[in-house]
């Protein structure tokens, strides 16, 4: 056969390079494809981190008040541990809402947070009844002891539809009247006194013998100078924040009761939350818990001070009377009450 038909047709250099530039045009497309994707992705996941998530608080109190002092050094501690990634706005001073409505609102998923006393959620959660029962605790630190302890956090975990973040420290309520002082238990004989929209607080008045009127806190000030009630009970930075001492010239340290402050969270709005988020705030909100009861107890000190200053007469009692008078609300405690108030009275 002849030799030019067994070698292989060879391509024209043309032809070449021709499909070599396809060749290399279809790499480059590829390529430019391929990146632009994953530049885009890139954006996307920046954008996405780079985007802060605001958190509502809303509350009654004022803004000179330790708890609020509290939800601001909170939302600073959060904006760092996030690095930037989570914020809270506050809302104080009842502006959305009285503590009642923002409560309900934090149920409801419309704001992310609220601040109530433990004392209104007696009715959801029975054993708070035993831990605002009169004369439960000690002192203050036999008091933080059972909250920041297991007792106290199982309680956190049992609020219906919200997650219980942190306790603030209330202090001790003790009575204060507008006319006729209280020295004795028998001066609380007849006494109208405003009292929170809780059972134990009204049964605990009832027990000592007053007459307990429930009234919402800001209408409080007006009920006192216009003689609806005779008396309130609460601790000494909120009666001289809320203005009390101008209307009561008589505070008695009766300490009847130690009721917290409970941040509660909307349960549906924490369980979308990753666990990186929710450990963001289970720590900013444990700092602020410490930093709140160091700043409680200045206030005490500076408000008792103004309130002195002022012409308050603060009165000493024999709390063992008090006491006698307080024992048919245990008594009245089912078995398991019974239990758990042991248990709190036990915790060292």
């Amino acid at each position: 056969m002849p030799e030019n038909k067994n070698k292989q047709k060879m391509l024209s250099p043309q032809v070449s390079w021709f499909i070599l530039n396809i060749v290399i045009t279809c790499f480059l497309s590829a390529a430019i494809a391929a990146f632009s994707i994953r530049t885009a992705f890139q954006i996307r996941a920046e954008r996405s981190s780079n985007r802060v998530r605001v958190l509502r608080l809303g509350h009654g109190l004022s803004t000179d008040h330790p708890v609020h002092q509290a939800m601001l050094y909170m939302a600073k501690r959060l904006r760092e541990l996030s690095s930037g990634r989570m914020d809270i706005q506050i809302f104080p001073g009842g502006q959305i809402g009285s503590e009642d409505e923002c409560f309900k609102q934090a149920q409801n998923a419309q704001i992310e947070f609220a601040k109530c006393s433990a004392a209104v959620l007696d009715g959801s959660v029975p054993e708070f009844q035993v831990v605002g029962a009169p004369f439960l605790f000690r002192d203050s630190e036999h008091f933080w002891a059972v909250m920041n302890g297991e007792i106290g956090k199982s309680l956190l975990r049992k609020i219906d539809g919200l997650m219980g973040i942190c306790y603030f420290d209330a202090g001790a309520r003790s009575v204060y009247t507008a006319k006729k002082p209280v020295r004795t238990a028998a001066d609380m004989k007849g006494l109208k006194i405003r009292t929170q929209k809780s059972s134990i607080s009204i049964r605990s008045m009832e027990a000592m013998g007053a007459s307990p009127t429930p009234i919402s806190w800001g209408e409080l000030y007006t009920a006192l100078s216009q003689g609806t009630v005779d008396a309130a009970e609460n601790n000494i930075p909120t009666f001289v924040t809320g203005r009390h001492f101008e209307v009561c010239r008589y505070f008695t340290m009766t300490e009847h009761q130690r009721v917290p402050d409970v941040l509660v969270m909307s349960r549906k709005i924490w369980d979308e939350l990753t666990s990186e988020q929710r450990g963001w705030i289970e720590q900013a909100a444990e700092e602020a818990n410490a930093f709140q009861r160091k700043a409680w107890r200045e206030s005490e000190i500076a408000n008792e001070k103004i309130a002195r200053n002022s012409g308050v007469e603060f009165i000493s009692i024999d709390r063992a009377q008090f006491m006698e008078l307080s024992k048919p609300i245990y008594d009245s405690f089912s078995p398991e009450m019974q239990e758990l108030a042991q248990r709190i009275r036990e915790v060292r």
